[in-house]
């Protein structure tokens, strides 16, 4: 492992994306569920980009699974789901939330970075989907991720990446030093991209669709405490306005993918 991607696994686990979502019992399914509930609301397009009920029976990798939300999703649609996380501490939460939620006979999770995927997997595992979500953009190294992933994918092989968008609302305040982008200070690697640079890092796919989506737009501190009250900017701003406004500044760029 590579001296960047061990600053990273640090920083992750110290503390993994959405582990403080819930306040029940720590890796009880009351504070699963919690989780699942309140990232589907707050991110309602991850459910219609990885189409998870689409999946059934076939088999699905993915890159950097977090604390297992996706998952859980992708195994209760009766995938065989097949995973890499970088954060050790990342890895032992999903294990458990697998046992947890008894699919541990259709499901392989491995505990390394994604630079090393074709370590542990070939063309011939025949991968329906090859899904990342909010991953890949801290990776020290994305060329040998893609490079990588080109080749584990056949002619029928779907692959979804969801990569930060330069030009959003959340980044353009993130150079004012308005907010800051990840939940913790310090992020080691995050990177930016907009649609000129999604046709150079993709060259060699084809690029099938690419749709941006996503902003925030509730206030943080009662956020944390399950309270979902928007800024007022966003209160009172009629519903097709926002709409216009995630499809031209959402943080979320949601790139599809062939051979």
């Amino acid at each position: 492992m590579d001296r960047l991607n061990k600053i990273s696994m640090k920083y992750w686990n110290k503390q993994p994306c959405n582990i403080k979502h819930s306040k029940k019992k720590f890796l009880s399914k009351d504070y699963f569920n919690e989780i699942s509930k309140k990232r589907y609301f707050v991110e309602p397009h991850i459910k219609d980009f990885a189409n998870f009920k689409n999946y059934k029976n076939k088999n699905v990798l993915e890159i950097g699974f977090g604390i297992g939300t996706d998952a859980i999703e992708f195994l209760k649609s009766g995938a065989n789901y097949f995973g890499i996380e970088l954060s050790d501490r990342s890895f032992d939460i999903t294990k458990k939330r697998i046992e947890l939620f008894k699919f541990t006979s259709n499901s392989t999770l491995i505990n390394d970075e994604a630079e090393n995927l074709d370590h542990y997997f070939t063309s011939k595992h025949n991968f329906h989907l090859i899904y990342s979500f909010g991953v890949l953009h801290h990776s020290s190294s994305l060329t040998k991720c893609l490079k990588i992933i080109y080749k584990l994918m056949n002619k029928n092989t779907i692959c979804k990446i969801m990569l930060y968008a330069k030009n959003s609302y959340k980044y353009f305040l993130m150079k004012e030093n308005l907010i800051r982008y990840e939940a913790q200070k310090g992020v080691p690697v995050i990177d930016f991209y907009d649609h000129n640079d999604i046709k150079m890092v993709f060259k060699k796919f084809k690029i099938v669709d690419v749709q941006q989506r996503f902003i925030f737009p509730y206030k943080i501190k009662q956020y944390k405490k399950n309270q979902y009250i928007k800024l007022n900017h966003f209160k009172y701003m009629d519903k097709k306005i926002f709409n216009t406004l995630e499809r031209n500044l959402g943080e979320h760029l949601l790139i599809t993918l062939k051979k």
